[in-house]
């Protein structure tokens, strides 16, 4: 048993520099970590958080190949000789999608994989998945199928399945990047419960509001190197100005301030470019996933679509732009009754792994794909990327561009098509501050009179800087419409939850 002041993870003038690439990924790590301790890594995109995590559970140098030298241990394994077996057995890792890591089909059989994997006797498991169900509260899922699971409470499985093997350190990368609110929250419990366990926790992430007062140490990490090591007490202190200086996310998001929106209000502008009227959809068979909605949008509107996950945002889109036929209700565009037809014309749609999305050899032959090849049209282009600050990759590949780059690059093949209705789901998705910001900024320039834009999202921060209106989904099937921080004498001022 090791004492609370040992050291489980020590780094000495560590290196690492990927197979092909001309840059160290990580440069003179010096970093000593204590059992029970609860570490943070963030920074910028690429700034090498990920890479460090990756020395953590042996994937370095094991699985990735490249450049490593230095002093690497963890426990009493040495990276450059132990092998990836050796070492997952005391570090359990989490990753930012746990379907990635997910072998089985239901959370029963799941929890128990990795230690059935090393052999461990059945009895010790079922005892080790008893304590695991109590812990981490999973009585509500331990029957469930991992299908029909939300995505929080998806990471919780992945957690359980780590807490079960027995693993003394954690090693999560960017855990809430695909959750919402409350998905983050039961997040942020499940790590809290660790924390008390006495577990070892490193975690990379940007979003370091829900891990505030769970951190006892901050490493601030730049170009590969380790810039700043703040202790937690301190780093709750930062300002805003001071984490805005280093391009990180916000510790404290204010609540939107969301104004109902009354159809019938007096104060309600004229013609909007897209209308609708008691709209429901369910599948065949299945139970309506929403009813009788009905809302404006206007050209220059930036509406948010909020709601935890698997209530049905993502079918909205599809309903709206021509992709689903609703049960019920109509749709108008510019006072016309637009069929899927119609809708699909007149809708471009931005995936939320914008990867799916990219096929050209370059940045600009991607702008002008599907279109006629013409000076007009790659002039068009050029002006767009401009417009966002892409013009110097313009014969770059698009695998190449980093991820605020790419959903900047995916914002602005969007504006090629000239569509009057844009609609992005989870844009911000893994996004430092920077990038964030800049989408924020790019969605904001692009929205005019002529134009409304919908964005599906759980980055509150995101969503302060970005939307000017809110469809905000409930509990019971139902849709309200707001706008934000308009004072009418006819609305009602609610607080997003």
């Amino acid at each position: 048993m090791l004492e609370k002041n040992q050291t489980v993870i020590d780094y000495r003038h560590l290196y690492f520099k990927y197979e092909g690439s001309d840059e160290q990924a990580l440069s003179d790590i010096n970093l000593s970590i204590k059992k029970g301790e609860f570490i943070v890594l963030t920074g910028k995109s690429g700034c090498g958080k990920t890479t460090l995590t990756r020395c953590v559970n042996g994937l370095i140098p094991n699985f990735y190949n490249g450049e490593f030298r230095g002093k690497a241990k963890v426990k009493n394994y040495d990276l450059s000789k132990d092998g990836i077996r050796e070492i997952s057995r005391e570090v359990g890792s989490v990753f930012q999608d746990p379907r990635s890591q997910f072998f089985t089909l239901h959370v029963k059989t799941e929890i128990p994989f990795s230690s059935e994997n090393y052999g461990i006797d059945s009895e010790i498991i079922q005892e080790n998945i008893i304590k695991s169900v109590e812990d981490l509260k999973l009585n509500k899922l331990i029957d469930k199928q991992l299908l029909n699971l939300s995505s929080g409470e998806k990471q919780k499985i992945a957690v359980a399945s780590v807490y079960t093997l027995g693993a003394l350190i954690y090693v999560l990368d960017e855990p809430s990047s695909n959750l919402d609110s409350e998905g983050t929250k039961q997040l942020g419990e499940v790590l809290r419960k660790l924390k008390e366990k006495g577990h070892t926790i490193i975690i990379s992430e940007h979003r370091l509001n829900y891990l505030k007062d769970l951190a006892d140490r901050v490493v601030y990490m730049e170009n590969g190197g380790i810039k700043e090591i703040i202790d937690g007490k301190d780093f709750v202190k930062k300002s805003s100005l001071w984490l805005d200086k280093k391009d990180l996310r916000q510790l404290y998001i204010s609540p939107i301030e969301l104004i109902k929106y009354d159809r019938n209000s007096k104060s309600i502008r004229a013609n909007p470019l897209l209308k609708v009227d008691n709209l429901s959809f369910r599948y065949r068979g299945g139970k309506y996933i929403f009813d009788n909605v009905s809302f404006d949008s206007y050209g220059g509107d930036v509406i948010g679509i909020l709601g935890k996950n698997g209530v049905g945002k993502s079918t909205l889109l599809k309903v709206l732009m021509g992709l689903e036929k609703p049960n019920k209700g109509e749709i108008y565009i510019d006072a016309k009754k637009a069929s899927k037809r119609v809708r699909i014309k007149n809708s471009t749609y931005v995936m939320q792994d914008v990867d799916y999305q990219l096929f050209a050899p370059s940045v600009l032959e991607e702008m002008i794909i599907g279109l006629p090849d013409s000076k007009e049209i790659r002039d068009k282009a050029k002006e767009y990327l401009s417009y966002f600050n892409l013009e110097k990759y313009i014969e770059r590949h698009p695998a190449s561009l980093s991820g605020g780059q790419k959903q900047r690059l995916a914002i602005a093949m969007a504006c090629m098509k000239d569509s009057r209705l844009l609609f992005f789901d989870e844009p911000t998705s893994g996004l430092d501050a920077a990038n964030m910001k800049q989408v924020s900024s790019a969605i904001r320039k692009i929205s005019n009179n002529n134009r409304c834009i919908f964005v599906i999202t759980h980055d509150e921060e995101f969503a302060n800087l970005t939307f000017n209106t809110v469809l905000k989904f409930n509990d019971d099937k139902t849709i309200n419409y707001f706008n934000i921080n308009k004072e009418k004498n006819n609305y009602k001022k609610e607080n997003l939850a």
